[in-house]
């Protein structure tokens, strides 16, 4: 049995945090997140999706911001196997962290590595266009996404897809097939395939500034961004309403029709979701 210290902080970490507690092949000794965080407007203190699975589930946790002396000192004494991370984000390892398990540290990527490495995979792969991806399971090295592979899985992406269905799917059958993979990497951690480091590609992580459409785009590329940032950050315009008031828009969906991209699903800032037909009489768009 493999003894694990889990790093996680987002929804799509508790399905493989999930297996792990159902699968007999492994074992969980930690788990490993970030501390809780004021969210919304009321700026409420609220645990993040792994934070509060572990909470209800009664399971060993450390919540941390950093690598302190005092959080790497609980890290050890979990005397864990392996790390395995998945959509933990910084603080990222350094050798001495990574030394702490006898098998190391693996992290589960939803992209073809060395493509599309970074925080945002999944919605940059679909904006571009691409159709066929991997889940990638490599060993941790101290530099973001570059540590040698052990094992990919093959994963399409379908035209419909938003980046929580690309994850949840993903995700899934990076769960499907963990026990068969951290076992035969259990059993032989040095049959490892460098990345091949010329054919990398970096994105950056989104956020509510960088969701702004960029009307300069093919309509197709436009589609596909107002599709990728779905459920967040939501892509966004501005509009200028009939009485010259600049406003910003989410868009939520869209479609192409004979060439031309039609928006249906906006909300103007401080109004409700809408149908852009039932307003666009009393909104230009400022492409």
């Amino acid at each position: 049995m493999i003894s694990i210290c889990f790093f996680g902080s987002s929804t799509y970490s508790l399905i493989i945090l999930q297996k792990i507690l159902s699968d007999p092949n492994l074992s969980l000794s930690l788990v490993v997140t970030k501390t809780d965080k004021p969210q919304g407007r009321q700026k409420f203190i609220t645990p993040n999706p792994v934070a509060e699975f572990a909470r209800q589930k009664k399971l060993p946790l450390l919540q941390i911001e950093e690598f302190s002396p005092d959080s790497r000192l609980k890290i050890e004494d979990s005397k864990s196997d392996m790390g395995l991370c998945v959509a933990f984000g910084p603080p990222f390892f350094d050798q001495e962290m990574i030394d702490i398990f006898p098998l190391k540290i693996v992290n589960i990527h939803p992209s073809d590595l060395p493509k599309y490495r970074g925080a945002s995979p999944a919605p940059w792969q679909i904006i571009n266009g691409e159709t066929q991806s991997q889940v990638t399971f490599f060993q941790i090295d101290p530099l973001p996404d570059h540590g040698p592979i052990i094992a990919k899985l093959p994963i399409a992406i379908d035209s419909q897809m938003t980046s929580e269905i690309f994850y949840q799917k993903a995700f899934t059958l990076a769960a499907q097939n963990l026990s068969q993979i951290l076992t035969s990497y259990s059993q032989n951690p040095l049959n490892l395939t460098p990345q091949d480091h010329a054919q990398k590609s970096y994105y950056p992580k989104f956020t509510k500034e960088s969701a702004q459409i960029d009307w300069s785009w093919p309509i197709a590329k436009i589609q596909r961004f107002i599709q990728a940032l779905l459920p967040w950050p939501i892509a966004w315009t501005f509009v200028t309403s009939n009485n010259g008031q600049t406003l910003k828009m989410k868009v939520y969906s869209s479609e192409i029709n004979n060439n031309h991209l039609n928006l249906k699903k906006v909300q103007i800032e401080g109004k409700n979701i809408t149908d852009w037909l039932q307003i666009s009489d009393h909104y230009q768009l400022k492409t």
